[in-house]
């Protein structure tokens, strides 16, 4: 299986050093259950992309520091892409502000919104059989200052927070999306924090640290995102 991984976050030089590299992150959590399957990193924020995206078995569409209603050529490429991909009905898996770019691309709307950050509970609402083990909720790290407020007609919502009611979409048997992150680690979420203790109260800091403390289930939903990924395949 070949998948290409649109690495969407500007890359820090210690970034690589430190693990946090947004597209080895993904590459580090599916590897041990795809086996085999070959990883194509793309830096698309440097207008890198592939010729076309369709000739991969499967494409992944990162997070972000990057706001998907910035004015910039490179996401108006990547909205491309993304509906090149869905009227292809290639695998389309994407992560916070790659959720964000795909309700964008496909005529959702995307706003500011107060930051949802620290390890929120999503509860899902409607199942899917890649959502293997079954959960009815799950926590997972987050830390966004945007959200989809409201969806495109031909997506579903899968997920839901009080705090963010789109919390994962889905469309067809191709296309998956959630807006927290099973990619990211306790440490690399407390390395985030201090990258924006500016933006946010020392209250706001002190509760997202004691939820990193207490975990999150990105293992569980891993194994969601290859299954969705495998399917059909």
């Amino acid at each position: 299986m070949r998948i290409a991984i649109y690495h969407t976050n500007p890359t820090d030089q210690n970034a690589v050093s430190l693990g946090d590299h947004y597209g080895r992150m993904f590459e580090d959590m599916l590897y041990p259950l795809m086996t085999g399957t070959t990883f194509a990193s793309f830096d698309v924020l440097d207008g890198v992309f592939p010729d076309d995206p369709t000739r991969f078995d499967a494409v992944i569409i990162t997070g972000s520091s990057a706001f998907v209603t910035d004015d910039a050529e490179w996401i108006d490429t990547l909205f491309s892409h993304i509906r090149d991909m869905d009227r292809a009905k290639t695998k389309l898996f994407a992560v916070c502000f790659g959720h964000q770019a795909v309700a964008m691309a496909l005529g959702g709307r995307v706003e500011h919104r107060e930051i949802v950050l620290g390890a929120p509970e999503i509860r899902v609402t409607s199942r899917k059989d890649w959502m293997q083990p079954a959960a009815e909720s799950l926590r997972l790290y987050g830390g966004n200052f945007q959200q989809v407020v409201e969806v495109p007609d031909t997506l579903e919502v899968l997920a839901s927070h009080p705090d963010c009611p789109v919390a994962m979409m889905a469309k067809g048997e191709h296309l998956m999306t959630v807006q927290f992150h099973p990619e990211f680690s306790a440490e690399y979420m407390h390395r985030y924090v201090d990258q924006i203790s500016e933006h946010i109260s020392d209250e706001r800091t002190d509760e997202a640290r004691q939820e990193f403390e207490a975990g999150a289930d990105g293992a569980i939903f891993a194994k969601w995102a290859a299954g969705f990924l495998n399917g059909n395949i």
